[in-house]
């Protein structure tokens, strides 16, 4: 392998390079998270956006992230984390330069798309990164630190973003954040200018590994089941749970973005529970996918009963929490999914889930933003459009039949215990 002639660099080096890289990943997570779910108001009326727009806004990074992931990955592997993150981290840049400074709604489109593009290099770069750069016994721990920066970088597109925006024009608080990224971009580039790369891989890119994936039936099953949990939860999370809250709840800006803030958190709890979980049912992975999904349809039918017979305001953010609780058992069909194919597309399918969980936002994203603008709507108070009930009941609705849906299927997939299914 060409990989073999590199001399991996000193434990002091690496971390150099590292928190840069991290840096650059949570602002990367913060742009996916933070636009528009925090400041959708702002954009209906400072850009005159309509729920469409501003749910094609998100698609549109949303949808470009997703359909990357795959030949991402495989460039990735052929030429190295450092050079595809010195290619992505510049789409990243102009994306997150472009977007406040967009004065039309297509050059903010075209801004959130390269931003997509751009964060979709990251992840699978960082992976890459670690692999080579680290010895192996830290490997555990710098992937981590990975998940825990991408998850902090959620939480800061919550109530400290909707603070800065409160005291700072969210165009001036964007372009910082640009910036940033600017700054770390140029400690990795500086970094890769002085030190020894590894050489891209003599190995051909090929496409029969995933036209091997994509043939196997369970592939897009357990797709399809272990991400319409993280669907429903991402689109409450960041694109119209905090508009919700808002205009229906009467929340204030500041107790929305703390009900957002703590379901973010608890999400982060417990994705780190993996082992966990895995303990209490003894390595079998179908149990806890079909807790995963019934405790999702609940959630929805819940948030749906308490539109429907307008509930207290903390209703919904018990019901926002109980959402976020349910992603514990997330992480259960990234291994699924792995031993449902073969050992040799132990990267090559999580990339594969991960496509399919943000193409599955995407496809929900835009129809939600329809029906809240089919139903009869106004202007609130404060300038943005407040929707009806009946508009964010068949929202929930919608949710609840593709949770139902997920359900069946997941009492129908095999079990795995654990192991290569092709290797028992």
């Amino acid at each position: 392998m060409a990989s073999t002639a590199f001399t991996k660099p000193s434990l002091r080096s690496a971390l150099v390079l590292f928190i840069p890289l991290l840096v650059i990943y949570n602002l990367s997570y913060f742009q996916r998270t933070a636009i528009p779910g925090t400041i959708f108001t702002q954009l209906q009326i400072d850009a005159g956006l309509n729920a469409v727009q501003i749910a094609f806004l998100s698609s549109s990074c949303i949808w470009v992230y997703s359909l990357s992931q795959i030949f991402i990955g495989l460039l990735v592997d052929k030429y190295g984390g450092i050079r595809i993150i010195l290619f992505g981290g510049l789409l990243l840049i102009a994306g997150s330069i472009l977007f406040p400074c967009a004065s039309t709604f297509t050059m903010m489109c075209l801004g959130r798309l390269l931003t997509g593009l751009g964060a979709g290099t990251i992840f699978l770069s960082l992976l890459k990164v670690i692999d080579l750069w680290f010895d192996r016994k830290h490997y555990p721990t710098a992937l981590g630190i990975i998940y825990f920066t991408a998850y902090l970088g959620g939480i800061l597109a919550t109530v400290p973003f909707a603070w800065c925006c409160r005291h700072f024009n969210w165009k001036n608080v964007l372009l910082g954040v640009g910036v940033a990224t600017i700054a770390a971009y140029a400690f990795v580039a500086t970094f890769a200018a002085r030190h020894k790369l590894p050489p891209p891989a003599t190995a051909p890119l090929s496409l029969k590994p995933l036209l091997k994936l994509i043939r196997n039936r369970n592939t897009w099953l357990v797709s399809f089941v272990s991400n319409i949990v993280f669907a429903n939860m991402f689109v409450i999370q960041t694109v119209f749970g905090m508009k919700f809250l808002l205009d229906f709840c009467g929340l204030s800006t500041t107790a929305a973005a703390t009900v957002i803030l703590v379901m973010t958190i608890t999400s982060t709890i417990c994705a780190s529970c993996l082992g966990l979980v895995c303990r209490i049912f003894d390595n079998r992975r179908r149990p806890p996918l079909i807790a995963n999904n019934a405790l999702n349809l609940f959630v929805t039918l819940f948030l749906l009963v308490s539109v429907a017979l307008h509930a207290s305001p903390w209703c919904f953010a018990a019901g926002y929490v109980l959402c976020a609780f349910s992603s514990c058992f997330n992480a259960i069909g990234v291994m699924m999914i792995q031993e449902l194919n073969s050992h040799d597309m132990a990267a090559l399918a999580p990339g594969f889930s991960n496509m399919v969980a943000y193409l599955l936002v995407t496809f929900l994203t835009i129809p939600l933003g329809m029906c809240l603008e089919a139903f009869p709507h106004h202007v609130g108070t404060s300038g943005g459009t407040v929707y009806a009930p009946i508009a964010y009941m068949t929202v929930f609705g919608s949710m609840a039949c593709l949770a139902a849906l997920s359900l069946v299927i997941a009492v129908r997939l095999p079990e795995t215990h654990g192991k290569y299914l092709k290797e028992k």
